[in-house]
């Protein structure tokens, strides 16, 4: 044999081509704290976009808000093995914990809390004082503990304005005035009161210094110690998801009507360009946690008796899998 047919062999040997071995695909699923709406749309945009499926996660969005047994709560989900991941508020995280539930926050969602007092004009609720002997309506849980936080921060006894249990997510009630006002967010059941004709009266939790965190991704404790690189994989798509969110708000909202197709393009959007402003604050990082606004949580639950003795606050959430990430 020739040197150079000899050469094209050894060539030839050194260009064959072997099967990579598939990479396994992990299964979860993220419970999702409110119906499909721009809320959700950094998960939406994570998985349309591929950030998902490049770290090799199949994930299964489920949608919150209420159902027959009312609302959907993240903590409870997740802590019993319903969901891998979940969106829930920094008071129901503490609140789960003293029950035993072994949950544990890895980013937020939101850096500043949405939650506001919603009223019509003519009912003339304008500060906290005003909701004396009206009808208020709120969701129970961190709501009406953050609620009754502020009431008392303004001396108002619970039994001068007691909150009325709310069980859906509209806001007809109030436009009808079966209620005097309504705790909600600012940036989504305000908009939706101007685009019925209803400009509300809007008084921010936020401005009387009653500011939890109300989005917070938590996973459960075994799946941070048992398996921190899936925590680490999925919570890296999902920022990832976000931070598309904040560059494109238009393009979000396409995803949002993929999984939403009767809400309003429009009014998604405007409710989205709003929301981007408390995900992303100047001069924050995406997802980062504050311990004082922990310790402010856990100091309220405290005073409300929710928490007979404080939690270790180190157990509740975590920056670990954020200080892991690339500058966000």
């Amino acid at each position: 044999m020739s040197a150079f047919a000899m050469l094209l062999m050894f060539l030839a040997a050194c260009t064959t081509h072997t099967t990579p071995t598939p990479v396994p695909v992990d299964a979860v699923t993220l419970q999702l704290n409110w119906v499909n709406d721009f809320s959700s749309a950094g998960f939406f945009a994570a998985e349309k976009n591929g950030h998902f499926a490049d770290q090799h996660m199949q994930v299964t969005l489920r949608e919150g808000g209420f159902d027959a047994n009312g609302y959907i709560d993240g903590t409870e989900q997740v802590s019993r093995g319903a969901a891998d991941f979940g969106v829930a508020s920094a008071d129901s995280i503490l609140h789960a914990r003293a029950q035993g539930k072994p949950i544990v926050g890895i980013a937020v969602l939101a850096q500043d809390s949405p939650l506001a007092i919603l009223s019509l004009p003519a009912t003339n609720i304008r500060t906290p004082q005003d909701l004396i002997g009206k009808k208020v309506l709120v969701s129970e849980g961190g709501a009406t503990q953050l609620y009754t936080t502020l009431l008392t921060s303004q001396n108002i006894a619970i039994a001068q304005a007691p909150p009325l249990p709310r069980t859906d997510s509209g806001i007809d009630r109030l436009v009808r005035g079966e209620i005097d006002a309504l705790v909600a967010w600012n940036v989504n059941e305000a908009i939706a009161l101007a685009e019925r004709g209803y400009p509300p009266s809007v008084m921010r939790f936020s401005d009387y210094g009653i500011n939890s965190y109300e989005l917070v991704l938590i996973t459960t404790e075994r799946l941070v110690t048992e398996n921190p690189d899936l925590v680490t994989r999925f919570l890296k798509a999902a920022l990832q998801g976000w931070n598309d969110v904040i560059l494109s708000p238009a393009q979000a909202i396409g995803y949002v009507k993929d999984y939403a197709p009767g809400v309003d393009r429009d009014g998604q959007l405007q409710r989205l360009s709003v929301f981007v402003e408390l995900v992303k604050p100047a001069q924050t990082k995406l997802g980062a946690m504050l311990p004082e606004r922990w310790a402010f949580t856990q100091r309220m639950l405290q005073t409300q008796g929710v928490l007979t003795q404080p939690l270790d606050l180190s157990r509740a959430y975590t920056t670990r899998f954020l200080d892991n990430l690339p500058e966000r």
